[in-house]
């Protein structure tokens, strides 16, 4: 028994120094190279030794300058080596050191395979590469760098592919790469364009309802909202509300729903019916501020070169801060600020904001505006109607305005649609439902839908009064109706305005008058005279005339005033001014003598009173021809029945007819403003004076 076991024990030990003697005959053959003997060895040794003979193997599949090189053999016998040589025994780990094969030189080796297997994924690059090294080296020191090279090479992929499929997979595939906000970035633009590529109404609807955190439901909002409100009527503002109660744009509709019924009609009475209509207009405040101010009168003006506005109770309303401050318009004013135009509410909010080159006033809810130097049309939200893109625009009037953007003219309706083509070479506003317009250099008319009512036959074609044209037709001018009835042949070189139902008419150098139906009025021709167009037009039922022997009145009939001619003749009055050497009196209309001639400047009495006195300055002198103001004033300018605008010594006031100083004089200019309000201008301010309250209107303190 004892043999035996004595046996057993020899058997064990010389086994172990027979597998021993195998790994490191094969270490010293891997020493000098021979690959074959040491592979062979390594490999007998692997049953009884897998962490050892592993690691030699390794060492010859990593190695290329023998027949066995192979980066998957050497990775698996390597991390079969380093997985198991924890359970290796601390004196087999003694031996291994003896053979140069402990723990260090084992991670050191699987380090270098993992960067030789690095090398060949770079090489390669492809996505599967990459991806197995990550696999199957989770420890590798190069796993950043794989990861960065995998994700950049899937993004690339995703980026060639670009579609919103490609960028979802790979956000699904990499959740924690770095490009995972630019993939994200990159699906949301796309899967909305992708959804929404057919511009459908449902498309957002149903867009907005599958991604309501998009970062593009803003847009698709915005979408929704421009198509249900496309036609810009109340109706469609309305429906809108109603049907996307969540939408980002619902205070802005209902805006643009107010705005839109105050272009029909700006006025107390609207904008009350509008309240009473819709209960639920959540901007009632600014709605109750636009209510109390409809009827209030706001006046510009400037003080130290800046404007602002200011009612009757002499506070100012909006400070004084523009450059410049036009009047109100249809609730809204034209300001300037930094040289550039905007739009002021009576409450002072710049509601359009000052961008614009030039700009005209409100006109039914819409405004001409310039953009560099294109001309647009925008609504009372500033919103662009007509875009700036035209060379000239009209102001919209009847719903309809002109437009060019180059040589030929049409016309677009309040919803920025062409309405009428460019085909016309001029055009002019609508008026009454017709216009004026040119084809080819000949002029015509127009109704709204474009149907021609007046030929185009004309040199010019101009309103004379309501359905009445004044036109040109080969050099000579006429009267024709809308209808292009023939009312004055065209026989004159000259047709005047119509007053006292009296116009001059010229030919060959000689003049008359016609009645509105075109009957001449004087038997005879007259011979014209110099500024004849102006002097001899009727006012008070008579017109001047210069005769050979001097100037005279005659009535509508052609009848003559005085029996002789004058020197020099005022215009028609109760007293007619008249001249006897260089010396002006008066005259009644029997031609008898009523005020001396005490006057070197006169004109004839309008009213009650009539300007005289001694050239270059006069007063005021009643019937008796006795100074009730006095005659030491520059200019008088009748005001009303009872105030004058007087200027005296370069400035200008207010007088009363009685004599009386209203205003003194010291300033730039007075102009009527109301009829009972003038506006007062000095160097540097501009305010107003209450003829009836006899009160300034300016900030007090000022």
């Amino acid at each position: 028994m004892k043999k035996r076991c004595a046996l057993v024990i020899l058997s064990m030990f010389l086994s172990f120094h027979l597998f021993a003697g195998k790994i490191e005959k094969g270490f010293q053959s891997l020493d000098i190279y021979n690959y074959f003997d040491a592979k062979r060895l390594f490999e007998k040794a692997l049953k009884r030794d897998n962490v050892a003979a592993s690691y030699g193997l390794s060492i010859i599949y990593l190695r290329n300058d023998n027949p066995f090189y192979n980066l998957d053999s050497a990775h698996s016998c390597i991390l079969r080596a380093t997985t198991n040589y924890s359970s290796v025994k601390p004196k087999k780990k003694i031996k291994y050191s003896n053979w140069g094969a402990d723990s260090l030189k084992m991670f050191e080796h699987r380090d270098k395979v993992s960067s030789a297997l690095f090398e060949f994924a770079k090489l390669n690059h492809t996505v599967p590469i990459y991806q197995r090294f990550l696999d199957r080296n989770p420890w590798s020191s190069h796993k950043d760098s794989v990861v960065f090279y995998r994700d950049e090479l899937a993004f690339e992929m995703a980026n060639q592919k670009n579609n919103a499929a490609a960028y979802q997979e790979f956000l699904k595939t990499y959740p924690q790469s770095e490009r995972t906000q630019d993939a994200q970035m990159a699906f949301d633009r796309l899967n909305y364009q992708e959804r929404t590529a057919g511009n459908k109404f449902i498309d957002y609807i149903s867009f907005v309802k599958d991604f309501p955190n998009s970062p593009y439901r803003a847009d698709a909002e915005d979408q929704i909202y421009g198509i249900a409100t496309k036609t810009g009527s109340l109706e469609s503002y309305k429906t809108f509300i109603d049907d996307h109660p969540d939408n980002r744009n619902v205070p802005i509709a209902w805006k643009k729903m107010f705005s839109t019924h105050l272009q029909q009609d700006y006025s107390t009475g609207s904008i009350q019916a509008f309240l009473n209509e819709f209960e639920d207009y959540p901007f009632k405040d600014e709605l109750m501020a636009q209510l109390n101010s409809v009827d209030r009168v706001l006046y510009p003006i400037k003080v130290r070169n800046k404007w602002g506005y200011i009612d009757e109770t002499k506070e100012f309303y909006i400070a004084p801060k523009y450059e410049v401050a036009e009047a109100f318009h249809e609730g809204l004013a034209i300001v300037q600020l930094e040289g550039k135009y905007g739009f002021v509410n009576k409450s002072g909010e710049l509601v359009i904001d000052a961008i614009y080159n030039d700009a005209y006033k409100m006109s039914e809810g819409h405004a001409v505006v310039e953009v560099g130097d294109k001309w647009g049309l925008i609504n009372r939200t500033g919103e662009f109607v007509i875009n700036p893109a035209y060379d000239d625009l009209g102001n919209l009037n009847e719903g309809l305005c002109y437009f060019s953007d180059g040589d030929l003219y049409g016309y677009f309706d309040l919803k920025g649609i062409i309405r009428l083509k460019q085909q016309y070479s001029d055009a002019d506003d609508f008026d009454q439902g017709k216009a004026i317009v040119s084809k080819n250099g000949n002029y015509g008319l127009i109704d709204v839908f474009g149907t021609t009512t007046i030929p185009f036959k004309y040199n010019k074609l101009k309103q004379y009064y309501p359905k009445v044209y004044l036109a040109k037709f080969e050099g000579n001018w006429g009267l024709i109706s809308n209808q292009e009835d023939t009312i004055v042949a065209f026989e004159y070189d000259f047709i005047g305005s119509m007053k006292n139902n009296r116009a001059i008419v010229e030919k060959e150098g000689v003049f008359n008058y016609i009645d509105p139906k075109g009957h001449l009025i004087l038997t005879d021709w007259l011979i014209i005279y110099p500024e004849y167009r102006q002097l001899a037009i009727f006012q008070n039922s008579y017109a001047k005339i210069k005769y050979e022997k001097g100037y005279n009145l005659i009535d509508t009939t052609g009848k003559k005033l005085f029996e002789r001619d004058q020197l020099s003749l005022g215009d028609y009055g109760k007293y007619i001014a008249i001249k006897r050497a260089d010396k002006w009196g008066y005259l009644n209309k029997n031609g008898r003598l009523v005020i001396d001639y005490n006057f070197t400047a006169a004109k004839s009495f309008q009213g009650k009173f009539a300007q005289a006195g001694g050239a270059p300055l006069v007063g005021l002198i009643n019937p008796q021809g006795e100074y009730v103001v006095g005659p030491y004033f520059e200019r008088l300018e009748q005001f009303n029945d009872t105030v004058l605008i007087a200027k005296s010594r370069g400035k200008y006031g207010l007088l009363a007819t009685n004599g009386d100083t209203l205003l003194n004089f010291a300033y730039v200019s007075v102009e009527p403003f109301t009829s009972k309000v003038v506006q007062i201008e000095t160097r540097e301010e501009i305010y107003y004076y209450h003829l009836k309250r006899n009160q300034f209107i300016r900030k007090e303190g000022d």
